[in-house]
């Protein structure tokens, strides 16, 4: 004898007509999808970054690590799941650690700490002034700039010294003036560009190229240049606008993070690191944190009955 109650069956049959129905206008889609990519994913995120997988479960929103056990592990004697949530599947596939998630001892590109120590150069604060601040010898953070690779945790400590003292002159802190201009004058020679030749959204990324005194474009000006550029108009978004049609793209679009990167003209490292950035922004200032959401592709319009009927 059935167990279940009259509401329930009904509920049951409703849904099968709803699967029914959205299959035979080709707009279905399982709830569930491949478990093995994701399985990758995170396993990925662990071997490069050292991420706990408990970490990495709180990072992307779920309750806890056993969120993960039956994707990761199994459960119960049986191997690993063959599937997983498409909701979890998105979440997981969207997230990679940003600097700030990640251990003290995970090794990442150098290239931002050693932009962040060359534009202070260039306003006069010095490589071993920038030891000094971090709590390192000179000739340890020389040689550890130097390489391809810094700590996370370095490269924090540097991102933290340059973020409070990029706009400050040293003369104005009771720094003599020739010590100052021999820096100064060393960092020109080598090239050096100064901190407003770097966005902070791009300085990490190694493909990244300084704004120089040459002709470049700048941003549209007039209002809602974000909205005018999703809609096709040919504007220069500010750094800004970026970040609004970023958010909008990830949020509200199909389209990939590889395929959002290269609208945007950044790469996919950037385009992680910034996302990350509107997040924690988001978070900072007590509003909903921006997710992927998962979407259902049309290929083609529906009339109103269909769409109810979908319902």
């Amino acid at each position: 004898m059935s167990t279940h109650t009259d509401s329930q069956r009904k509920a049951r049959a409703h849904n099968r007509r709803r699967v029914r129905r959205l299959k035979g206008m080709g707009l279905w889609q399982d709830p569930y999808v491949p478990a093995e990519p994701v399985r990758q994913h995170l396993h990925k995120i662990h071997d490069q970054t050292g991420m706990p997988y408990y970490a990495i479960a709180e990072k992307i929103g779920l309750p806890h690590n056993s969120s993960l056990q039956n994707l990761l592990w199994g459960k119960g004697g049986n191997g690993p799941s063959k599937t997983v949530s498409r909701e979890t599947a998105e979440l997981v596939m969207a997230y990679w650690p940003s600097l700030d998630d990640l251990p003290p001892t995970t090794l990442v590109d150098a290239t931002g700490t050693r932009r962040r120590v060359e534009a202070l150069a260039v306003r006069g604060w010095s490589r071993n002034w920038v030891a000094r601040q971090i709590g390192m010898t000179e000739e340890a953070f020389r040689k550890a700039v130097g390489r391809a690779q810094v700590t996370a945790g370095l490269a924090r400590l540097v991102a933290a010294t340059y973020d409070e003292w990029w706009d400050q002159d040293p003369l104005d802190h009771g720094y003599a003036l020739n010590p100052v201009s021999i820096v100064r004058s060393g960092a020109r020679k080598a090239g050096w560009h100064g901190p407003l030749a770097w966005d902070d959204a791009t300085i990490d990324d190694p493909k990244a190229m300084p704004v120089t005194d040459a002709p470049a474009p700048i941003a549209t000006e007039g209002g809602n240049v974000a909205d005018r550029w999703l809609h096709g108009e040919s504007v220069v978004l500010s750094a800004e606008d970026r970040k609004q049609v970023l958010q909008h793209l990830m949020e509200w679009t199909n389209d990939t993070p590889k395929e959002i990167a290269a609208q945007l003209e950044i790469s996919l490292d950037t385009l992680w690191q910034t996302w990350s950035r509107i997040k924690k922004q988001a978070r900072a200032e007590g509003r909903r944190e921006p997710w992927r959401r998962v979407y259902v592709p049309r290929e083609r319009d529906l009339k109103q009955n269909e769409m109810e009927e979908a319902a």
